[in-house]
């Protein structure tokens, strides 16, 4: 017989565990924001939100991609290399042929190309996902310097103000985070496809069986990692006004830790698209506090670590809770 009292309790356990998972980030978000308004009266003016919101925005486009990877169980290191190598590809089209349009163009054709790479290494070769993306992160930081060493401006207007443009008052980003965020939170959670990049990160073997194609499945993630890692490539660009080939260096990493924190579980079949939004903030939210109380910006990456470390350590007592009496591990 099931003890009725203990039957509830782990019933509003589960129930509190659901609502934690979809809200928890943005519960710590108001937390911390709370907090960070007492160290600074200046973090909850206006201008500094919409400064947050505006860094975060390309990182959180990222980070929906590396969310979609990571529920299939992978891993994408590569994508601060593309994101440089975007930088750099698009500086040197644009000074060579003057056409800002064939220069973004050139540019994406680097995540495209990185993207499908690394699809076919980790699904059709069955490389591990951290050695093949570690190489081709290596490949690509190298290649962008290969293409200039010097930043490159001039842009036309139009382009960057696709980075610093507004609309009403909030910036162009920010709307083109919110428009990538909806496409792929339909994509996970109303479509099949969604459903088949779940199975597969939650049992591979299974979902071999069930006679999915995951070789496709995967090429599909890494290939839309690396044009999202392109597109925000052109975003910084055009937000900086000018291309620099070592603009995406060690961006990998924080990009990793806003979709973990937002809830995508490192060992596969458990990721939220709009968790990863949320963790791509809060860590920008980090850096902002750090920023204007003049602390020193290499204590931004020993806490962007820090946040890793703890958040897969979260994600893995949570899946633990969720295991039911008796199951093995």
């Amino acid at each position: 017989m099931i003890d009725s009292t203990t039957h509830t309790g782990s019933s509003g356990g589960r129930l509190f565990g659901k609502v934690y998972d979809t809200l928890g980030i943005w519960i710590w978000l108001i937390v911390f924001a709370f907090l960070f308004s007492l160290l600074n009266d200046r973090f909850l003016l206006f201008l500094n939100i919409r400064n947050i919101l505006r860094q975060a925005s390309p990182m959180g486009i990222m980070a929906c991609g590396m969310t979609m990877v990571i529920i299939t169980g992978g891993i994408d290191l590569s994508v601060g290399s593309v994101v440089s190598m975007t930088s750099a590809v698009l500086g040197v089209v644009f000074r060579e042929s003057g056409n800002m349009g064939l220069a973004i163009a050139a540019g994406m054709a680097v995540g495209l190309g990185g993207g499908i790479s690394n699809g076919l290494l980790v699904g059709r070769l069955a490389l591990p996902p951290f050695i093949a993306t570690f190489g081709t992160m290596s490949a690509g930081a190298g290649l962008a310097y290969a293409f200039t060493d010097t930043s490159i401006g001039g842009f036309p207007a139009w382009f960057e103000w696709l980075g610093n443009g507004m609309i009403r008052r909030m910036p162009i980003p920010f709307f083109m985070l919110l428009a990538v965020a909806a496409v792929f939170y339909l994509i996970l959670t109303h479509r099949r496809l969604g459903r088949h990049l779940l199975a597969l990160g939650g049992n591979e073997g299974a979902a071999r069986m069930a006679g999915m194609n995951l070789p496709r499945l995967k090429l599909f993630v890494y290939t839309a990692n690396g044009l999202l890692a392109s597109f925000c490539g052109v975003i910084l660009c055009a937000r900086i006004r000018s291309s620099y080939p070592g603009i995406g260096q060690d961006i990998e990493m924080e990009v990793i830790a806003a979709a973990v924190i937002g809830g995508a579980s490192m060992v596969g079949g458990q990721g939220r698209i709009f968790g990863a939004v949320g963790g791509a903030i809060f860590v920008c939210m980090i850096q902002n506090i750090f920023n204007l109380l003049g602390v020193y910006p290499f204590m931004q990456k020993v806490i962007t670590g820090i946040l890793i470390a703890v958040a897969v350590f979260a994600n893995e007592l949570r899946a633990r809770r969720d295991l039911p009496p008796g199951a093995s591990e």
